[in-house]
């Protein structure tokens, strides 16, 4: 009897689905995107022990030229990277990579890959049927489309949007530079962040087609040369936060869940008021609660940490945090939200620290990993 009921059980958990058995287990995996141009090799995979808090790395996958950033399709059974390396060599693009993930170990398998059809590109993202995927080119200041095929791969090219115009600062500003491709919570829109125009350009998505629609009466602006450079959205879709790196600040905008029509409200410094040195920002979340939005320095090397008002979408400041390491050029906030992981470029380590839901306060948990370059953290 005992030997029966051994092998029906054996039987009922070989028929289910392997990303179900992982998800009963406490370890996550983390996906490290990297600067290859100082020693990195690639994307570098870790496990994630959230009940001690741990990592330990799986492999270094990919073999890129600096994947700059990634992504992970809605399913979770797909991971997609922009690189600096190319796939034509005739061209100066840069290249998109899929891959997919053993649901098991966590490890990357490559499908294929696509040119990004622009220079360094910086950003990727997908809608939340993992129908599109969305690339932002900086150096070229253009947005591309790509179709994900049913097995996870990259479909070719579906559209290509080039923006155009300049911006008030000289050094930074000639000419348009798309940073950030962002679709809205309910997949109607893309707002294509643009640091080199001060402008946040909002497409229409038309999934039959694939293409972007342009709305320009729709674009969000920012003071001029502030330069725009990450945007997130609350859940419900009603407010618009961009943190803008050349200004080391935040706009906060209105969002009209209609048009998609962007109108501001709000801006606020993410440095201290003294603070004097060179500072530039990157990277902008809100926690899972809703309740607190955090953004990233770098020189003065913190989070800094909002509350935001449930009732008019505007932020008043809670403080900072140190990131425990120098430009931090990206960080996740643990979709459960027990925990941040930071990624600090310059200091070559990522920093796990413990967040309190309560507070939106952040504690170290003394958990830090060395690797060359850590420039983007995903987390399955």
């Amino acid at each position: 009897m005992k030997h029966g009921i051994f092998f029906f059980l054996l039987t009922i958990i070989s028929m289910m689905d392997p990303f179900t058995l992982r998800s009963q287990h406490p370890l996550d995996f983390l996906y490290l995107g990297t600067y290859t141009d100082d020693g990195a090799k690639g994307i570098y995979v870790y496990q994630f022990d959230r009940i001690h808090g741990s990592v330990k790395q799986v492999e270094t996958a990919g073999d890129l030229e600096s994947p700059s950033y990634l992504t992970i399709h809605p399913n979770g059974k797909y991971l997609y990277s922009v690189n600096r390396g190319r796939v034509l060599p005739d061209k100066k693009w840069g290249s998109v990579s899929a891959f997919s993930i053993d649901p098991v170990t966590g490890r990357l398998e490559h499908l294929n890959d696509q040119p990004a059809f622009g220079v360094e590109a910086c950003y990727i993202s997908t809608d939340s049927k993992g129908r599109l995927a969305f690339v932002a080119n900086y150096s070229t200041g253009n947005v591309v489309v790509f179709p994900l095929k049913e097995d996870g791969s990259l479909g070719t090219l579906s559209d290509n949007q080039q923006h155009a115009g300049s911006g008030a600062d000289p050094g930074r500003q000639k000419g348009p530079h798309a940073h950030c491709a962002y679709v809205s919570p309910d997949d109607k829109h893309l707002y294509v962040v643009d640091l080199g125009i001060d402008r946040i350009k909002t497409y229409e998505i038309d999934y039959i087609h694939m293409k972007l629609i342009p709305k320009p009466d729709c674009d969000g602006m920012t003071k001029p040369g502030t330069g725009p450079r990450h945007i997130t959205i609350d859940q419900e879709g009603k407010y618009a936060y961009v943190i803008e790196e050349l200004a080391s600040s935040i706009s906060v905008f209105e969002r009209d869940r209609v048009t998609g029509a962007l109108h501001p409200i709000q801006d606020i410094k993410t440095v201290p008021d003294d603070f004097t040195e060179t500072n530039y920002c990157a990277d902008i979340h809100i926690d899972p609660s809703g309740k607190y939005l955090y953004g990233s320095n770098r020189g003065h090397d913190s989070l800094a940490i909002f509350r935001i008002n449930g009732e008019n979408g505007t932020l008043e400041k809670v403080g900072y945090q140190s990131v425990s390491g120098k430009w931090p050029r990206n960080f996740l906030i643990d979709p459960k939200g027990e925990f941040i992981f930071v990624v600090n470029q310059n200091s070559d380590n990522l920093v796990i620290f413990k967040l309190d839901p309560e507070t939106g306060n952040l504690t170290p948990t003394g958990t830090e990993e060395t690797l060359p370059k850590p420039v983007c953290v995903k987390i399955l």
